[in-house]
């Protein structure tokens, strides 16, 4: 009968042992392997799912940044409307009642006419450069006394009002988008 030679030899059954611990190993790390790649490649998929999450952030970020300023803008030109208006029903009220007013009365309202000038005109000269704002600094400058409130005077303050009312006008859009409002 034959002998196993592993079995008798010490040295041999050692080197016996060895093989069989690493195949076990081999086996385990192949498994480890296997394990490892599935979480690289779940790691990858969530890393997809984040990007494109994170660009359709940006997207609509974006998008809200960009309606926002627009809103602002308007704003803005809805302000300087309000402002110039004033500025025009102030000077319609000193052009049409100036002469029944005495002369105390009436310079403390040609105070009170050329503090509201000068508040519109703070207000107009922080725009950028624009053709409603510039006619409106041009046609309410330089009062040199209360008799420069005349007609034409009010007229070209009247269009110049106008210019920037167009600009102040409320987007269509906004007025017709009824979201939120119940109706």
């Amino acid at each position: 009968m034959l002998t196993d030679p592993f079995k008798t030899d010490p040295s041999k059954m050692f080197l016996s042992r060895l093989l069989m611990v690493e195949s076990v190993a081999m086996r385990h790390a192949i498994s480890f392997e296997s394990v490892s790649l599935v979480i690289a490649l779940a790691s990858l998929l969530a890393s997809v799912a984040a990007t494109l999450i994170a660009k359709s952030s940006l997207s609509q970020a974006k998008q809200v940044a960009d309606r926002d300023e627009r809103d602002w803008r308007q704003r803005k030109w809805a302000d300087m409307y309000l402002k110039a208006d004033e500025t025009y029903d102030g000077l319609d009220r000193f052009h049409v009642l100036s002469d029944s007013w005495d002369t105390e009365e009436q310079k403390r309202e040609w105070n009170d006419l050329m503090r509201l000038i000068r508040g519109a005109h703070a207000m107009a000269v922080v725009f950028p450069e624009n053709p409603a704002i510039d006619a409106f600094l041009s046609c309410t400058k330089v009062f040199k006394d209360q008799t420069t409130v005349s007609k034409d005077r009010l007229s070209k303050v009247f269009d110049a009002v106008e210019l920037i009312r167009e600009r102040a006008r409320v987007n269509r859009r906004v007025l017709e988008n009824d979201q939120g409002m119940g109706t």
